[in-house]
């Protein structure tokens, strides 16, 4: 479809020609002489005034006063480069600017409109010359086309020029427009029709088309008079043999003289799917038997084509559904042959399921149990390690006793119980003894204090370990947690005290940093199982990278991103993980260790899920460390069932 109209166009281009026209005149003319006369005059006038007034001042020996006004006229005159006062056969006696870059002796020594020269006299003979050196006379492609009367003259003529040729041309298209002299009876029939008719002349072009060829070309009626039909966007018959040009029924029939009926061709309007047409040209001759126009009449057989696709693709497939069924009843005999002895099979195959069921329901118990077992007893061999060094710490307490001593100190307090005051107030051996008994009572409490301290820890360990095995029966038989108000603090701090005595002996640094004032309710001792894992898992992962030293860093409080949510941090500046180990690690049965199981950080993962959190980890590769965040609600929430857990890289 064409942007602009045939008189838009025409008009647009009588303008352009109409100012073409004037700016040539103009050039020839050479407009600008007459400017360039009066700046000289002005520019020759300032010349001799300035030559009066420094002629009065030098008469009167005022060089000072010559030299302000001097450049005092340069600094206000803009169009002024430089002046100088150059006295006959002499040196200058006034210079402003920079002169000698700028003056140039004018040929002659005539003044230029540049360059101008005014002669100085005294007591009627020459005594200097006054030079100016002004800017050269030029305006720029803006001060030349947008300001000015020349410009508003030819904006003037372009606008007058446009308007005539518009009217005068749609006056003028209005006469030779076939479809006005039409009488409005014939052009209502033909724009009534369903199908696409237009006329054309002997060379093709179009001029006359009905409201449907309108529609169909997407075009309109003026855009379309004077235009070559078969320059619009006609393709080859779609259904019909491979072609690459299309061969045009109206050329056919103004070259042979006779009607070309039923030609099929394909039309693709602009935006538009590709309609295919069938079209018929039906010559129109004068008396002599010459061809005057072709009318050319199209219609649209698309839908028609279509259908009759659709036809023939339904009748193929009913003609391989025939096919099909006859097949299937020969199968189906077939497979009624074989049917009885299909039933006494299938008979077999199900008792054999049946039983083979029993023994996979019979395994999967047993399954049951060991997942629960190995569980258990790797939470409790997490435990275990600090029972052992709670039993060692107590046994060396108890060995420090000096037990042998004291039964010394009893013997030799009753050989001299008949003499006791004699021999701790006079005897040297005595005088030892209340000082020794003083040492031995402080050795003693210390002792005593240190064992109460680890059989407390003893104690809470051991009864971890009871609530870990209650615990995973518990869980195994219904599922369902155990709510009480904790201390998240002492949860930390408890599944650090575990391993704190391993930690400090190999040199580690522990940094803790605590939000006291956190509670919430929850299951203590899921936190704890959990926490004991990490634990376990940054000391593991610190051991196997010996040669460097180390730092446990274990920080909790409420999370920033997660409302509602204690966040615990652990941090450790062990081995590492790869990146590739990431996604897998909290899987079950997957461990990077050579004496691992990977049942801890599996059980840890399900743990908080079932607790309504999440258990994160992330590493910047190996021998970069690691960080585990675990993020538990405050408060209980509903818990959707399954198994999976969120892991973070």
């Amino acid at each position: 479809m064409n942007r602009f109209s045939p008189i838009l166009v025409i008009s647009v281009s009588l303008v352009g020609i109409t100012i073409g026209a004037l700016v040539v005149g103009a050039a020839l003319v050479d407009m600008d002489s007459d400017e360039r006369r009066h700046v000289f005059a002005a520019r020759k006038t300032l010349a001799e005034s300035l030559a009066i007034e420094y002629a009065i001042l030098a008469a009167s020996n005022q060089q000072s006063a010559l030299d302000r006004a001097m450049k005092a006229v340069v600094a206000d005159e803009s169009d002024i480069q430089s002046m100088a006062l150059q006295v006959v056969g002499g040196e200058r006696l006034v210079v402003v600017g920079d002169h000698d870059r700028h003056w140039v002796e004018p040929p002659g020594r005539q003044s230029t409109v540049t360059h101008i020269q005014v002669p100085i006299h005294r007591a009627s003979s020459p005594w200097a010359t006054l030079q100016i050196s002004f800017k050269p006379v030029h305006r720029s492609l803006g001060e030349t086309w947008l300001t000015g009367p020349w410009p508003r003259f030819v904006a003037v003529v372009a606008v007058l020029t446009f308007i005539g040729a518009l009217v005068l041309l749609k006056r003028t298209l209005r006469h030779l427009d076939p479809s006005e002299v039409i009488p409005p009876r014939v052009k209502g029939a033909l724009d009534s029709l369903t199908d696409s008719v237009v006329l054309v002349d002997r060379s093709g072009s179009i001029v006359l088309a009905n409201e449907a060829f309108c529609r169909l070309a997407g075009q309109s009626l003026s855009s379309l008079l004077g235009s070559l039909l078969s320059q619009l966007q006609w393709e080859p018959d779609p259904d019909g043999p491979p072609s690459t040009v299309p061969v045009y029924p109206w050329d056919r029939a103004i070259e042979v003289k006779t009607l070309q009926q039923g030609v099929r061709l394909g039309f693709r309007a602009p935006g538009q799917a590709l309609r295919t047409l069938s079209v018929t040209s039906m010559p129109i001759l004068e008396e002599g038997g010459a061809v005057r126009g072709i009318l050319v009449s199209c219609h649209d057989v698309t839908e028609v084509d279509h259908t009759k696709a659709q036809l023939r693709d339904a009748i193929a497939r009913l003609e391989q559904s025939q096919s099909k069924v006859v097949a299937q009843h020969e199968r189906l005999e077939q497979a009624n042959d074989l049917l009885t002895q299909e039933v006494e099979e299938r008979k077999r195959i199900q008792a054999e399921r049946e039983e083979l069921n029993r023994k996979l329901l019979e395994r999967s118990r047993s399954v049951g149990m060991a997942d629960v077992a190995s569980t258990v007893l790797h939470n409790v061999g997490n435990v275990l390690n600090s029972v052992n060094i709670s039993v060692d710490v107590a046994m060396r307490a108890l060995k420090r006793v000096p037990i042998d001593d004291i039964a010394l100190l009893v013997s030799l307090l009753q050989q001299h119980r008949h003499e006791l005051v004699h021999y701790l107030s006079e005897d040297v051996q005595g005088k030892q003894i209340p000082s020794y008994l003083v040492m031995l009572a402080e050795s003693v409490t210390q002792n005593q204090a240190l064992v109460e301290t680890e059989l407390m820890g003893l104690s809470r360990n051991i009864d971890h370990i009871r609530h870990v095995v209650d615990r995973q029966v518990h869980l195994a038989r219904s599922g369902r947690t155990m709510w009480e108000p904790v201390r998240f603090q002492d949860l930390m701090e408890q599944a650090l005290a575990i391993y704190r005595p391993t930690l400090e002996g190999r040199g580690c640094e522990i940094v803790e940093r605590y939000d006291k004032e956190l509670e919430g309710l929850c299951d203590r001792h899921q936190i704890l199982q959990i926490l004991v894992n990490l634990v376990s898992n940054a000391k593991n992962a610190m051991d196997l990278v010996p040669d460097k030293p180390h730092r446990l860093t274990l920080h909790l409080g409420a999370a920033p991103d997660r409302p509602g949510f204690v966040r615990f941090e652990i941090m450790d500046t062990g081995v590492g993980i790869v990146s590739e180990h990431l996604p897998r690690l909290f899987t079950q049965g997957f461990t990077t260790r050579s004496d691992g199981h990977g049942i801890g950080l599996h059980s840890a993962a399900l743990a908080a899920k079932n607790l309504g959190g999440t258990l994160q980890a992330r590493s910047d590769g190996q021998g970069c460390g690691a960080t585990f965040v675990l993020d538990l609600p405050l408060t209980p929430i509903e818990v959707p069932t399954g198994r999976s857990c969120e892991i973070t890289v």
